[in-house]
C-alpha cells in the first residue's frame, strides 16, 4: 500500500478516494490498485450496493399487500444487505493503518434502470470525490458495476473521473505502481485528461504519451493518403509536444511515440491498448471527449471501446474533471 508515501508530487494528491466493490474477483482488483495508489493522507469512501430483491413470480395470483408477501421482501432485502455490509467490511480492512481515514457505506438501489449508474453519480458528488474506482468485468452475485452499456453511462455521468481496474490485470499486478501511458489528441479534454493524471505522478513513475494517426481514416479520406497522413503525424508531433510542456518538470523524463492503427480491422481503442501492453503500462489515461472531425479519436465511443477490451486499468476524465 501507499507506494507514493513520502515521494514529491506533481499535481495535486487525491484526497478523497471512492472505491465502489462488490463480492467479485474484478473488485478486488480495484481494491489492490487502490491500495498502491492511495496516499497516507487519502481520505477513503468504501461503498457497496443492496440490490433490491427480484419481483416474486410464484405463477399463482397474490395480493401485493398480502403479510407473507412482505415478510418474505424484508428478509430477502435484509440478507442482501447484510452481504454488502460484509462485503464492505473485508475491503475497509484492507486500509486499515494505510490511510488517513476509510468508511463503508451502503448503497441502497432500486429497480429501476440505470440504478447503478445514478446511485454511483450521486454518491461520488455528494460526498465530493477526487476519483471514482471499480473493477470490470463483474460476474458476482452482487450488483455489478460495470459491463457493457453501465461502463460507458458512468464515464460521461460520473461526477470525477473513474479509474476502472479489469479483472484481468491480476496476471501481472505488481507491488508497484511506476507506469503510466498517456493517450492524447490534442484537444481540451486531452489537456484535462492529463491534469486529472498530475495527481498520480511522483518522481518514480514513468511516462509515456502517445498520438495515434488513425490510417483507417486517412485510407477512406478523399485527401491522397501520404499526404493525409503526414498532416495526422504532424498534428500528432504539436499534441506530444503540448503534453510534454504541460506535465512540467515531469515532462522532461516522459517519453512520447506517435503509433499508427492498421489500414482494416482496427481501431484507436484497440491501437493504444496494443501499446499500452507492450510498454507494460499500470494505467492509461483516456480523455472521454476529444476532436470531432476526419481527425477525433479520443471521443466518448472510444473510451467506451477501450473498458470492453481493456487488460489494462484506466483512467477516464471527461470535460472538466481535471
Amino acid at each position: 500500500m501507499n507506494q507514493q508515501e513520502g515521494q514529491v508530487q506533481y499535481g495535486v494528491p487525491l484526497r478523497r478516494i471512492m472505491l465502489a466493490v462488490d463480492d467479485s474477483n474484478a473488485s478486488m482488483q480495484a481494491l489492490r490498485f487502490a491500495g498502491r495508489v492511495a496516499p497516507r493522507d487519502a481520505d477513503v469512501r468504501i461503498v457497496c450496493a443492496a440490490e433490491q430483491p427480484r419481483s416474486w413470480q410464484a405463477g399463482g395470483a397474490y395480493t401485493a399487500g398480502d403479510a407473507w408477501m412482505k415478510d418474505t421482501l424484508a428478509a430477502a432485502r435484509q440478507e442482501l444487505r447484510q452481504e454488502a455490509e460484509r462485503t464492505l467490511e473485508r475491503a475497509m480492512s484492507a486500509f486499515d493503518g494505510h490511510v488517513a481515514s476509510v468508511s463503508g457505506h451502503v448503497l441502497n438501489l432500486s429497480g429501476e434502470s440505470g440504478a447503478v449508474v445514478n446511485a454511483l453519480s450521486a454518491a461520488a458528488s455528494e460526498w465530493r470525490a477526487d476519483v471514482l474506482i471499480v473493477g470490470a468485468r463483474h460476474r458476482g452475485r452482487m450488483k455489478r458495476w460495470v459491463d457493457g452499456s453501465v461502463s460507458g453511462a458512468l464515464a460521461v455521468s460520473a461526477p470525477c473521473p473513474l479509474l476502472v481496474v479489469p479483472a484481468e490485470y491480476e496476471a501481472r499486478a505488481e507491488a508497484r505502481f511506476g507506469r503510466m501511458l498517456l493517450a492524447t489528441d490534442g484537444s481540451a479534454a486531452s489537456a484535462q485528461a492529463i491534469e486529472a493524471a498530475m495527481r498520480l505522478i511522483a518522481p518514480q513513475i514513468a511516462l509515456r504519451a502517445i498520438y495515434v494517426v488513425d490510417r483507417s481514416s486517412v485510407a477512406a479520406g478523399p485527401v491522397a493518403a501520404p499526404g493525409l497522413e503526414e498532416s495526422f503525424s504532424g498534428l500528432g508531433r504539436q499534441a506530444l509536444a503540448a503534453a510534454r510542456e504541460q506535465l512540467g518538470p515531469a515532462g522532461d523524463a516522459c517519453e512520447t511515440a506517435l503509433v499508427a492503427t492498421g489500414l482494416i480491422r482496427d481501431d484507436i481503442a484497440h491501437t493504444v491498448l496494443r501499446d499500452a501492453e507492450h510498454w507494460k503500462a499500470d494505467l492509461v489515461v483516456l480523455g472521454t471527449h476529444g476532436r470531432r472531425g476526419v481527425a477525433r479519436w479520443l471521443l466518448g465511443s472510444v473510451a467506451q471501446r477501450a473498458v470492453e477490451i481493456t487488460h489494462v486499468p484506466l483512467l477516464l476524465v471527461g470535460p472538466g474533471e481535471g
